[in-house]
């Protein structure tokens, strides 16, 4: 019997149906399971409070932490979470499903951006199953502070594929669209905005040079900065520029061929099959001269590292499908003939030993990200900390002011420093979150110094990095599964407050 052909829809549809069958369930699935918002939204959640009862007009300061961090954030997002608020939603919930829907909403507009920068819809839809199934790219989105990342995302994707389309046609719809996308960026999330930046300025250097696109950038960038302007405007009128310059400086903006390096040896599941594709994706994008992918992808690791890996997100995929759609096949086919043939799209798609081979990628690549929403569930603030936090707000005076000792020296992913403001409704001396706003250049010092304190382990320590920086302070809070509780009650410290985990001491 002769073998039915598959034609390029037939095949793009199966494969990209897949890919978003399975991407959008993965993440999904990790709300319910953790049944509370994943690490992070603490200050967001204060944020939309403050928002709520000024009447959803911008406040000057946000009440978080009570350390008066200018109201300087990118308002969409919160004014997203606020009005679903209204709808009925709790505060919980909102931080729970907002970002699961956002992130779904990634992984088709993934697809569309993909095949707006490869030109072809079969590779399109091989790097949207190597987007939507790569377990570390979506978790940041998906935690309580993805109602802004993942909005960002969302933006950001859509931006970069109306900016793209506008440089190369000729639809002023496409220019107007791209002003409203690059907008919503900026009013969504700040490494987005960034990002979003740094792929318009290297496509646009990519794209020849003609009046058209001399003029187009201006009109893009023009009407981003226009309507953009009743919100940033605002702010600096309040607090000055320095606002935006201190946050700016809140990365980590020094030059590391290492980091690129070690991202592109990044295994993110246990056999690596989307890291050997995009490394051998690489050379082939080399070779078929997509500099401005590469350049797109690489620049932030020379300009900014905090953002890099968000840039890695979006470029490693395509270069993935590159290396398992073009250089796997032109490899095989060198064993079997010991010629280099690259093979039409149309073979390829009737080779039955790749399309059964990326199934099989595919149901690994979900199998992977099934396990994975049971390690995401654990990233959620523990409920013996939620006790603490209770007690805290109901028997502490106002005006207390805490450090917090957990232990863990990540402390801008330590959900028990930044839900504590929001849940005990205290200042804590050891919150980082919110302060890239108002530390100016002093903000990298301030996280290097705060992960040096989680490690100590003794007071000479602890009195030495607390008066290094200068804290002021009432109360401590210690997880006891880190730091046993008789360093400070030798030191003249009462226990007020003992659930087992954690102890609060005077």
């Amino acid at each position: 019997m002769k073998p039915r052909h598959v034609d390029e829809n037939e095949w793009t549809w199966t494969i990209l149906g897949l890919a978003l069958l399975f991407g959008i369930f993965v993440r999904f699935i990790p709300g319910p399971l953790a049944g509370l918002p994943i690490n992070d939204g603490g200050m967001f959640a204060v944020m939309i409070r403050d928002l709520k009862a000024n009447q959803f007009a911008l406040p000057v300061f946000t009440s978080y932490n009570h350390a008066e961090i200018p109201f300087a954030y990118p308002p969409l997002g919160l004014y997203l979470g606020g009005f679903f608020e209204l709808l009925g939603l709790s505060e919980f919930q909102m931080l729970i499903w907002l970002p699961a829907f956002l992130t779904i909403a990634t992984v088709p507009l993934f697809y569309l951006l993909a095949l707006e920068l490869l030109g072809n819809r079969p590779r399109a839809a091989v790097a949207t199953v190597f987007f939507a199934l790569a377990p570390g790219n979506y978790v940041w989105y998906l935690m309580g502070g993805g109602l802004t990342r993942a909005l960002g995302a969302v933006f950001f994707i859509l931006g970069l594929y109306f900016v793209h389309r506008a440089y190369h046609e000729s639809d002023w719809r496409l220019v107007i669209y791209a002003i409203l996308c690059c907008a919503l960026t900026i009013l969504s999330h700040p490494q987005a905005a960034w990002l979003l930046v740094i792929g318009c300025a290297v496509f646009w250097l990519f794209s020849g040079i003609s009046p058209r696109l001399f003029r187009t950038p201006v009109l893009i960038a023009s009407g981003t900065l226009l309507l953009t302007m009743p919100w940033w405007a605002m702010v600096i009128s309040r607090h000055g520029a320095d606002v935006f310059l201190s946050a700016s400086q809140s990365g980590d903006l020094n030059v590391s061929v290492s980091a690129l390096i070690t991202s592109l040896l990044a295994r993110q599941t246990i056999l690596p099959f989307a890291t050997l594709f995009w490394l051998l994706g690489l050379p082939w994008a080399i070779y078929k001269r997509r500099y401005d992918l590469l350049v797109w992808g690489f620049l932030p690791y020379f300009i900014d590292q905090r953002s890099s890996p968000l840039a890695s997100v979006f470029l490693y995929p395509m270069l993935a499908a590159y290396g398992l759609m073009d250089v796997v096949p032109a490899f095989f086919n060198w064993f079997r003939t010991r010629k280099w043939m690259i093979e039409p799209d149309e073979v390829l798609f009737n080779r039955r030993g790749l399309s059964m081979g990326l199934l099989g990628i595919v149901f690994y690549l979900s199998l992977e990200c099934f396990v994975h929403a049971y390690v995401i569930r654990n990233l959620t603030l523990p409920y013996p900390s939620q006790d603490m936090m209770a007690w805290v707000r109901q028997n502490t005076p106002p005006e207390s002011k805490f450090i917090i000792l957990t232990g863990q020296e990540e402390v801008m992913t330590d959900p028990v420093q930044e839900w504590f403001p929001a849940m005990a409704d205290r200042h804590s001396e050891t919150t980082l979150q919110g302060m890239e706003w108002a530390l100016q250049g002093e903000f990298n010092t301030r996280w290097a110094q705060l992960t040096v304190l989680q490690a100590c382990r003794d007071m000479s320590c602890l009195n030495a990095w607390t008066k290094t920086m200068d804290m002021q302070f009432t109360h401590v809070v210690v997880d006891l599964s880190k730091i046993p509780v008789d360093v400070f009650l030798s030191a003249g410290y009462s226990v007020i407050f003992d659930n087992g985990r954690y102890v609060v001491l005077k």
